[in-house]
């Protein structure tokens, strides 16, 4: 495609070693800016116009994405049968690059570059994307070290993007996530890709090699990861573990957070910093052009003291028992950092924020909640916080439901617990019972939407309770009256039958008599108007003008 214009763009060159990715450094021939342009493959099964309105309200939204790791994205566009998206042109050669020349790169620059990455990926969590696909194809380091990843698509937790294919490439899958082949990606889905890039950057090669695509996700599921050390001697203890951390089978054994990861990395560093302090001072500042003189003697004859014990008179902080203690606080630090919040401390804080008038509090204790359901049915606390979340999940729905907003984006079971909950306010109990009972027995009561059936299942008692009679005299007289003044058919209908049903329960019973009694003349009020009406018709017809001609003519 060289020298091919497309758009305002002139392709100059093609991009990269991966020839089967469409990336090309191109000059916008009216700015005379260089960018680099993909090109997008649409799925068969997609419809054309379909695709290029998806595109362009992704572009808008990864327009908005802003950070210092993230190769820039200016735009799209469409020509012919092509599809193409404009990214900042970067200085420098990608991750697969510098591995293929020099097989693993240093622990500290691993450090560096790991915690460029993670900073990003923090940053995408927080605006609720993720990357979905990163490799080292994907992260491009210019000559400062300065790390820029390319190729991010508007990916959402546990979302199938709409142009997501079936197929997927084996030297991609090496670096997902084992709950990508099945469940979807979540934004621990990103750390792990993470993980296997740092695995390769210390030891050279990946911890799961790509031999069928079958084998290898088994071997993702079912294995843990081989530790670096086991193949590279010199890599640090502390760097070692969270790489093994970040590539557990489980995503709630990994670091809970990109943030999480960030942290670990400044705190390595630190150590680094602090264990070669550490080791000049134990070398007591050996200097080549020293070493062997004897000083005792010229510090005599310079009126000095002699010291014999020179490290015991440095500074406490400067002796090896406090800096080795030091560099022990710091690895506990850091270890510390990476073990996940306490399923009870998360429990305990969602706790408290349900107990808040504010649902954003409620939505944030669904955050936490979420954490501890995702560590699985062997959690202590897996079923009260399954049951809380979804007690959240309720009370967020009624306050949308109470409000009116936003309903037509509403589940279709939403919108029939919404309708029913009206019918109940409206005084319609009969079918409004109905409605809840068709929920309770159509939608699963341990599924996704188990909130609604709890709902359901809440109305349903209510209207039990608001059907059962009282038995004192003064609150049966105040439900008759209340019956006696239905306007609606439903309701002049379900006032009879609860009348009636008050005359049958309490018939035979002197001290009920009055209230029998009341409960018949409201009956009857209630049939009144419809018998008034036929009978005023008949003296109408007999009385009426036009009969009376007919007769006497």
């Amino acid at each position: 495609m060289e020298n091919t214009q497309v758009g305002p763009f002139l392709i100059l060159k093609r991009l990269g070693t991966n020839r089967r990715q469409k990336v090309f450094q191109a000059l916008q021939t009216e700015q005379q800016k260089k960018v680099a342009l993909k090109f997008i493959s649409i799925p068969p099964n997609v419809d054309w116009n379909q695709a290029v309105n998806k595109i362009e309200l992704e572009v808008r939204v990864l327009q908005k994405f802003r950070h210092p790791n993230l190769v820039r994205l200016y735009g799209a566009g469409v020509e012919g049968d092509k599809i193409f998206l404009a990214h900042k042109l970067v200085k420098g050669e990608s991750l697969t690059a510098l591995l293929s020349r020099r097989g693993r790169l240093a622990p500290d620059l691993v450090v560096d570059i790991g915690r460029q990455v993670a900073e990003l990926l923090q940053y995408l969590h927080q605006q609720e994307a993720m990357h979905g696909k990163l490799t080292p194809d994907k992260i491009l380091i210019d000559k400062k070290n300065r790390v820029k990843v390319a190729d991010l698509r508007l990916n959402r937790s546990r979302r199938k993007r709409w142009d997501d294919g079936q197929k997927r490439e084996l030297d991609i899958a090496a670096y997902m996530a084992p709950e990508q082949f099945n469940e979807g990606a979540t934004p621990k889905s990103d750390i792990y890709s993470l993980g296997v890039i740092l695995y390769e950057m210390l030891t050279g090669k990946l911890p799961y090699e790509p031999d069928t695509m079958g084998r290898m996700n088994r071997r993702k599921m079912e294995q843990a990861a081989p530790s670096v050390s086991a193949h590279v001697m010199n890599c640090p203890i502390w760097l070692d573990r969270i790489t093994c951390q970040m590539l557990s089978p489980s995503p709630r054994l990994r670091p809970h957070s990109a943030q999480a990861v960030v942290l670990a990395f400044e705190e390595i560093r630190k150590i680094d910093t602090n264990r070669r302090a550490t080791v000049t001072q134990v070398s007591g500042h050996f200097n080549a052009l020293t070493a062997g003189a004897d000083k005792t003697e010229a510090h005599r004859l310079l009126g000095k003291k002699t010291k014999t014990q020179d490290a015991d008179e440095r500074p406490f902080y400067e002796r090896v028992p406090f800096l080795a203690g030091s560099l022990l606080l710091l690895l506990a630090i850091i270890c510390f950092a990476l073990l996940p919040t306490s399923s009870l401390k998360l429990y305990q804080q969602a706790e408290s924020m349900m107990n808040s008038p504010d649902s954003s509090q409620w939505r944030q204790a669904r955050s936490n909640l979420s954490t501890i359901i995702d560590r699985g049915p062997d959690d202590a606390y897996f079923q009260e916080a399954s049951d809380l979340y979804y007690e959240s999940r309720r009370r967020t729905m009624m306050e949308q439901i109470q409000k009116g907003r936003a309903l037509w984006a509403q589940s279709p079971n939403t919108k029939k617990l919404a309708e029913a909950i009206s019918l109940q306010v409206q005084g319609d109990l009969d079918q409004a019972e109905s409605e809840f009972e068709a929920l309770v027995e159509t939608v699963d009561p341990v599924g996704d939407e188990r909130h609604i059936v709890m709902e359901a299942r809440s109305r349903l008692v209510e209207i039990a309770e608001t059907r059962q009679l009282p038995t004192e005299i003064a609150p049966l007289q105040q439900l008759i009256k209340k019956l006696a003044v239905a306007s609606t058919a439903d309701q002049v209908a379900e006032s009879t039958r609860r009348l009636t049903e008050i005359v049958s329960t309490f018939s035979g019973q002197a001290s009920y008599a009055t209230v029998v009694d009341m409960a018949k003349q409201a009956i009857e009020q209630l049939q009144t108007p419809e018998e008034s009406l036929e009978t005023d018709g008949a003296v109408d017809d007999a009385d009426s003008p036009g009969q009376d001609d007919q007769d006497g003519s």
